[in-house]
């Protein structure tokens, strides 16, 4: 089971689009999501005669199920799905266009043929999951090169899926970045003015920027910056030399 993840143009929450094969006679795969208000939404289609269904439990509702089926771009079946009955479903479908319009598939899209105000395979929701994509995969290189760099190989494949799972952060310095400097400099200076000890100052320093290191890579699923790791690792080093001979 495939899962995508699209951003919605209503607000930056994300919708995840699952895909499965239809268990529904006559339509060869599913693409299916619950939406933050609760409605369960699928879509079955079968490219080769190209027809389409729509499917929505509506939570307004309780959960009453409807479908309409789009044959050749036009819609020729809307019933409730519980009692067979013929009902108008415009209002309903095109109450959830945008959330359909998500559909990371363009082909699908060109079936819906813009029925109900779902937007076709040229808007700027297909033209995201491209960009999406793109993204995705750049930046599963750059987790590769970093497992082979700092990772053993019975460790590595750990680190890849944690990180790819759950990380959206890219490598630059951020706020939280900041922070940490701050953090760092504020224990640092004051074990200097509390022992005068340049020494202690080098090793805590040093400790600081592995210790950061891992908070990034292990508590905030994110790849580490290493500017900020470099920075008081080799702050530390060089005040423990300075402090080892000038004692």
């Amino acid at each position: 089971m495939r899962v995508y993840r699209l951003k919605r143009s209503i607000d930056t929450r994300e919708i995840f689009w699952k895909r499965r094969p239809s268990e529904i006679s006559g339509y060869h795969r599913t693409l299916y999501v619950t939406t933050e208000d609760s409605d369960y939404i699928r879509v079955d289609y079968n490219m080769k005669e190209k027809r389409v269904r729509l499917y929505i439990e509506d939570s307004d509702e309780g959960g009453n199920p409807y479908y309409a089926v789009i044959a050749n771009g036009k819609v020729v079946v809307e019933r409730n799905a519980t009692t067979g009955r013929v009902v108008k479903l415009y209002d309903k479908f095109s109450k959830r266009a945008k959330v359909f319009s998500t559909i990371p598939n363009g082909e699908v899209l060109k079936l819906i043929n813009n029925n109900y105000g779902i937007a076709g395979s040229t808007n700027e929701f297909y033209n995201n999951e491209w960009d999406i994509t793109r993204r995705e995969i750049e930046r599963k290189k750059e987790l590769e090169r970093t497992r082979r760099k700092y990772f053993r190989p019975e460790e590595a494949s750990r680190y890849v899926n944690t990180i790819s799972e759950v990380s959206k952060v890219e490598r630059r310095l951020g706020l939280i970045d900041l922070l940490d400097f701050t953090i760092g400099i504020f224990l640092c200076v004051s074990l200097y003015m509390y022992n005068r000890n340049i020494i202690a100052v080098g090793m805590l320093s040093a400790v600081i920027g592995i210790i950061m290191g891992f908070v990034d890579i292990f508590y905030r699923k994110r790849l580490p910056f290493f500017m900020k790791m470099v920075f008081f690792v080799i702050f530390g080093i060089a005040s423990y030399i300075y402090g080892y001979y000038s004692l």
